[in-house]
């Protein structure tokens, strides 16, 4: 007679982990602060200057989070993510306090500028430890409703810190804007503080110059042919996605007359978008061969890109909207959860700042080309080349075997 062993209970949620849940808290409120300093930022700069010298402070800020987000991860791997998590809060949150008593003082460009590179320092190195924390917080089998968690409330607080930074300095200028912004931060850092993640797998590797280091996880990306693969695969997408969804919407509702209403409804069409795909993934965890599944989402992703370009009514560009918000949010938990569960411990902070960098540390750049080739080219050119990008983003998903045969179980 047969014995079969009894299944094993199926795993719960993620948000059902206080810990986790504690560490959400803390990115949340976080990426929050993010946002009311931007906004408390560029209001500031146009009031001492113009428009032009607020994107240029703007601009000026990111050039720390884009140059060291990479370093950042050897940072995390060597000293580990919740110490730097906290001291990032509370480096972050002493700068907006500085930032404060300059606006009551004497305010000047010059002055916001060193505040604003000193931010996007410290910034460089919280984004890394925060996506190399979070699968030390969970069993594998919760990495996907973790990452869809993730997904939503990111979504929440980009969504909330812009109008709240509008009505912080509307009421009270930079100065309330910026003391707000500093509890926001020290908030985060005190939830961060009861967090523990599980301990790293023992290694004997001895410790690696930064630079060496840094060559060690690329090295690791390429042996890697999965998370390597999966890290061409999201910048591809992102190169023709970030650029549209961002200034692009806006010129798209400018050339066809649909006024400063028509960005808002494409922009909220993204949101509902995302926010439902990202709560259907807290339930709903793809299985078997979900290459094919990111594969798919890109080459809907790409038409999506193209029919915004073309689109001659609000309605049928709020709707590309929305399908792009969905497939979006469905290809980066699906991407997020394979990379969690097939990265070593070792190298997660690396592997980490590659993906903050392919996702978020080419947003400027990405902007800035598809604002250029709006001028250059025309729109509807512009939105072909950004959905030929996510098409040939669907195509090395296939053709990278590890990619395409991926499974989650």
């Amino acid at each position: 007679m047969t014995v079969t062993a009894p299944m094993a209970p199926p795993a719960r949620p993620a948000f059902r982990e206080p810990a986790y849940l504690r560490y959400i808290g803390g990115q949340t409120v976080s990426i929050i602060g993010d946002q009311v300093w931007y906004v408390a930022l560029s209001w500031a700069a146009v009031q001492l200057a113009s428009p032009a010298v607020a994107g240029v402070v703007l601009a000026v800020s990111a050039i720390p989070r884009l140059a060291l987000m990479l370093f950042g991860g050897v940072f995390v791997d060597r000293f580990g993510p919740r110490k730097l998590m906290i001291g990032s809060d509370l480096v972050r949150g002493v700068i907006v306090l500085a930032a404060a008593g300059i606006a009551l003082w004497s305010p000047s460009i010059a002055l916001l500028v060193v505040v604003s590179l000193v931010f996007g320092a410290a910034d460089a190195l919280f984004m890394p430890a925060a996506g190399a924390i979070q699968p030390r917080l969970l069993d594998k089998k919760q990495y996907s409703s973790g990452a869809a968690l993730r997904e939503l409330t990111s979504r929440a607080a980009l969504t909330l810190g812009a109008p709240l930074g509008g009505v912080l300095v509307a009421v009270g200028g930079l100065p309330l804007a910026a003391l707000v912004d500093a509890v926001t931060f020290g908030l985060s850092a005190i939830m961060l503080w009861t967090v523990h993640p599980r301990p790293l797998e023992t290694t004997t590797e001895a410790p690696k110059k930064t630079t060496a280091a840094l060559r060690d996880g690329f090295a690791y990306l390429r042996r890697n042919r999965l998370v390597g693969g999966l890290m061409v695969v999201s910048l591809l997408l992102n190169l023709g996605f970030v650029g549209p969804m961002n200034v692009g919407l806006a010129l798209v509702a400018d050339a066809r007359g649909w006024g400063s209403g028509g960005i808002g409804v494409l922009l909220a069409g993204f949101g509902i978008g995302a926010a439902a795909s990202a709560l259907t993934m807290l339930k709903f965890k793809p299985k078997g061969r979900v290459g094919f599944l990111i594969a798919g989402g890109a080459l809907v992703e790409g038409a999506c890109m193209i029919g915004l370009g073309f689109a001659p009514t609000l309605t049928l560009a709020v709707t590309a909207t929305v399908i792009t918000g969905l497939i979006a949010g469905i290809v980066g938990v699906t991407s997020s959860t394979l990379t969690q569960s097939n990265t070593d411990d070792a190298y997660r902070g690396r592997v980490a700042s590659v993906s903050m960098f392919a996702n978020l540390g080419i947003t400027p750049l990405a902007i800035a080309a598809t604002g250029a080739a709006v001028d250059a080219f025309g729109l509807e050119p512009t939105f072909t080349a950004s959905g030929v990008l996510a098409l040939a983003a669907a195509v090395t998903a296939l053709s990278i075997r590890k990619v395409r045969q991926a499974k989650l179980d």
